[in-house]
């Protein structure tokens, strides 16, 4: 090991990563066609991790992207990465940095750095954005629509559904609804709270979806929902792109893992 801090993840974090560079591996071509092409991730992370299941040692999805591009030989022209934990970004960098990247590293939470992040990208390049915080808190519906105004963006979004199953009912405490207020705006006028707590998180999520619809793109009709070996509800996998043609490389790669169902 290089002896920069690592993080602890679930070995659901590979078919996370074996989509990303899937995808990256589909849309070279198109990636080859822009002289700027930058990659975002607002929750980088260290840029390595431990699986918790297994012990083994994997890289974060910042390197994942690296590695994925390089494969093709259309590398992202820089890697635009934050994170929240200062130490993490640093060693993030420093892995980014070691294999020859362009690096701008951020510390902050998402809301906060993503104007920096928007301000630094080239509103010409293609652009691929993955974003995969650990609860619903850390993804303000903000981020994706600063994000979204790009011509070129793409995002792989991991929402998680296990926040929302688990945390619900703390959502719903008057104290709470600030966090709802900030995920899917305006999800007041849209959801029923008096009915059963499944269809409560199915009409927040459906409300969410279609904020994406007003952005002038569009979440590809392929949104899977990830379950544990448990069928414990993990992450809802979103696809946001304004080209037919990259939802077509979406709908090619996303489902990794043919048990796993779509909704």
């Amino acid at each position: 090991m290089d002896g920069l801090p690592v993080s602890d993840v679930h070995e659901w974090a590979l078919e996370k990563h074996e989509r990303l560079r899937r995808y990256i591996d589909a849309a070279h071509g198109a990636r080859g066609k822009f002289s700027s092409r930058a990659y975002v991730d607002l929750y980088c992370g260290p840029g390595a991790s431990r699986v918790i299941e297994s012990g083994m040692s994997i890289d974060g999805s910042p390197l994942v992207a690296f590695d994925a591009a390089a494969r093709q030989g259309d590398q992202f022209t820089e890697f635009l990465v934050a994170d929240a934990n200062e130490e993490y970004v640093r060693a993030a960098n420093a892995r980014l940095d070691a294999k020859g990247s362009r690096v701008r590293a951020f510390v902050g939470e998402a809301n906060v750095v993503v104007e920096q992040i928007a301000e630094a990208l080239d509103p010409n390049g293609l652009h691929l954005a993955f974003l995969d915080p650990y609860n619903l808190v850390g993804l303000p519906f903000s981020v994706i629509e600063r994000l979204a105004r790009f011509r070129h963006m793409d995002l792989i979004i991991h929402v998680s559904s296990m926040d929302l199953k688990r945390e619900l009912h703390n959502y719903l405490k008057p104290e709470g609804r600030k966090a709802l207020d900030a995920f899917a705006p305006g999800w007041r006028d849209h959801v029923d709270t008096k009915q059963r707590q499944d269809l409560i998180r199915k009409e927040i999520f459906a409300h969410w979806c279609n904020l994406l619809k007003r952005l002038g793109t569009s979440a590809n009709d392929r949104v899977e929902a990830v379950d544990n070996s448990k069928h414990s509800d993990l992450y809802w996998l979103v696809f946001v792109s304004r080209h037919p043609l990259a939802h077509k490389l979406w709908e090619a790669i996303c489902n990794v893992s043919p048990q796993r169902r779509l909704i």
